[in-house]
């Protein structure tokens, strides 16, 4: 009974706050109206749908990274409906089951009792926005149950595991699944400066990039964007690129100016995903779990990574380290990108490469605690995670891309598969030689070979080696 009262008078508050907690999240800190992403438009247009009739769009389940901005979308899209009439439950999951000690059918039933009357039968929709569902352990059925019983309501839920969210049966079938990824350079700039994208330019540069018959055609469309281009980064400073780099492609991060106070929000992020969504997963053991952060920082400074050289430098079996990294790539710590050649992700005896899913997350490291290897190694890191970065979201789910890489010596960093075109790739801060690219372009057979290089604005095209070089700042517009 105690308890009872204890949430109706939660959720009174939250009823009460809803408009002013969402705001933090809506407007900046001198009360301008942030950029919205475009995977809010994808979201807005689910909801859309259910409000014209379309019982299909019922539940949308937003995943991603920790940090990567769903609780904003989340408050945003309740900010751009909230004047809809309808009843809008918006709640923080881990506070109904950590300060409540309640769990979401329980908030639900007494929100019945708040509104007098039944959820599966309501005057008018229900908006019910859930943030971290994780944290209730039976959300799943919970969720379940609301969406079978009650036809007017759209369930709106985050989830910062994905694992958790797409191994659930319960969901499996009923949920539209939309993911979230860190921010483009583009949707950075958008958000700190308010500077909007080149319409289409995006979608254009893709297909050039990756669907063109050989290098000289890259080459000539490129050329004719490349006014476009210039113009957009005209008012675009270096330091700008450097905080993007470095921690900007976590959304969360871009309104400090403080640097140790950014390193320290990310470190805190990343112990959230280790010591509260991995053993959610429950296939380590608690001690396993407590090496995972050291894990990471050796594998941010090891200049090849090396599972043997792991498992005896931390005392663990080679197996437990495989299975480490497999539950990272899991909590989207890290991406894997597998050899190519290994047909359909199958054992192989050659290694994947694992880079970090942010460069913020390596940066960190490096920020932090230091590095062993050179400057020039560690800044090539940094870039071939944001270049994986790039790649993962372009080529996650979706049938006509996939992602490989040459793991012979001297093979080239990315083999990228866009229908039947392979075009490989090679990333580095100052990269001059074609070397690379050519010799894993003739062993894959690829269309041509493209290296992104931070040093140099010019379009550069070898015809001899059927490649080119791209500045990396036209990559960063994909």
């Amino acid at each position: 009974m105690q308890n009872k009262a204890k949430i109706k008078e939660y959720l009174s508050e939250q009823l009460a706050q809803a408009d002013f907690r969402s705001r933090a999240y809506v407007f900046d800190a001198q009360n301008k109206k942030r950029p919205n992403r475009n995977i809010f438009i994808k979201i807005q247009v689910h909801l859309d749908k259910f409000l014209a009739g379309n019982k299909s769009y019922r539940w949308v389940a937003l995943t991603g990274l920790r940090g990567a901005g769903k609780t904003t979308i989340m408050h945003q899209l309740y900010f751009a409906n909230k004047n809809i009439d309808g009843y809008f439950l918006t709640l923080a999951v881990d506070e109904v089951t950590q300060t409540l000690g309640s769990s979401i059918s329980e908030v639900v039933d007494i929100f019945e009792e708040v509104i007098g009357r039944p959820i599966v039968n309501l005057n008018k929709p229900l908006f019910l926005f859930l943030d971290e569902v994780q944290y209730d352990e039976k959300w799943g059925a919970a969720l379940k149950a609301i969406y079978d019983r009650a036809h007017n309501v759209f369930i709106f839920s985050t989830g910062s595991a994905a694992i958790l969210l797409n191994s659930n049966s319960d969901i499996a079938r009923r949920a539209i699944f939309e993911k979230i990824y860190p921010l483009s350079f583009s949707e950075f700039l958008k958000i700190k400066h308010g500077k909007y994208e080149i319409k289409n330019l995006s979608k254009l540069l893709r297909e050039v990039i990756f669907f063109s018959k050989d290098a000289k055609e890259v080459y000539d469309n490129l050329k004719k964007q490349e006014k476009k281009i210039n113009e957009y980064y005209s008012n675009v400073s270096r330091l700008d690129f450097e905080n993007y780099l470095f921690y900007g492609s976590l959304p969360f991060m871009i309104a400090l100016e403080n640097e140790a106070l950014v390193y320290d929000q990310i470190s805190k992020s990343l112990d959230k995903v280790i010591n509260k969504d991995i053993p959610q997963m429950g296939s380590l053991s608690s001690d396993i779990t407590g090496k995972i952060s050291a894990i990471l920082y050796a594998v941010a400074d090891m200049d090849a990574l090396n599972f043997t050289t792991l498992a005896e430098k931390f005392g663990i079996s080679r197996p437990k380290i495989s299975e480490i990294f497999s539950v990272l790539e899991q909590a989207e710590i890290l991406h894997r990108i597998y050899p190519q050649g290994s047909h359909f992700k199958q054992v192989t005896q050659k290694p994947s490469k694992y880079l970090f899913s942010s460069p913020a997350f390596r940066a960190m490291y490096y920020k932090t605690i230091g590095s062993v290897i050179t400057d020039q190694n560690a800044r090539g890191k940094l870039l071939e995670d944001l270049i994986g970065m790039y790649l993962y979201r372009l080529c996650d789910k979706k049938p006509v891309f996939s992602l490989t890489y040459d793991s012979a010596k001297g093979g080239a960093d990315f083999i990228v598969k866009a229908s039947e075109n392979r075009i490989v790739i090679e990333v580095g801060s100052n990269k001059k030689e074609y070397k690379q690219v050519v010799q894993t372009s003739q062993k894959v057979k690829a269309r041509y070979g493209i290296i992104i290089s931070e040093q140099g604005d010019e379009l550069q095209f070898n015809q001899k080696a059927n490649a080119l070089k791209i500045p990396l700042k036209y990559f960063l517009l994909v």
